[in-house]
């Protein structure tokens, strides 16, 4: 299982990001090298739009090619959510890592959560804070 964050997801589409080239090499390998199921939270997908409308000052058009990478054509991972009962653990996960070297969002304290819930394979992530927790591929 491989894990995605958002500004893996985020380069993707955003050709003036700095990491738009090599998220798109990654893509590229993931599809070539592994089998695996890839996943992300409906936080990820919160930060997302929230991102897109920030950055792009509301464009319609920049939320229509996010649009298409959750729900339409350009999809190839699954969008996972949380039963109630996960928040306190992604809280003590937060709790845990989060310190003043290391300052986790609650959505980045989520993704550690589902990678270790699901024992995934790889974090794909541009966030040097998740090293020395898990796996990542940047």
């Amino acid at each position: 299982m491989i894990i995605l964050d958002t500004n893996f997801i985020f380069a993707l589409k955003a050709k003036k990001d700095k990491n738009y080239i090599r998220a798109n090499e990654i893509l590229e390998d993931l599809f070539r090298k592994y089998d695996d199921l890839i996943i992300t939270s409906y936080f990820v997908l919160n930060e997302i739009f929230t991102l897109t409308v920030s950055r792009y000052n509301g464009l319609k058009i920049y939320l229509k090619y996010y649009y298409d990478l959750f729900w339409g054509p350009e999809n190839f991972f699954k969008i996972m959510n949380f039963e109630n009962i996960e928040y306190m653990k992604i809280y003590q996960i937060l709790e845990k890592y989060c310190d003043n070297k290391r300052q986790l969002s609650f959505v980045d304290a989520s993704l550690i959560y589902l990678y270790k819930k699901l024992e995934a394979k790889y974090l794909i992530s541009f966030d040097i804070h998740f090293d020395n927790i898990l796996n990542r591929l940047y």
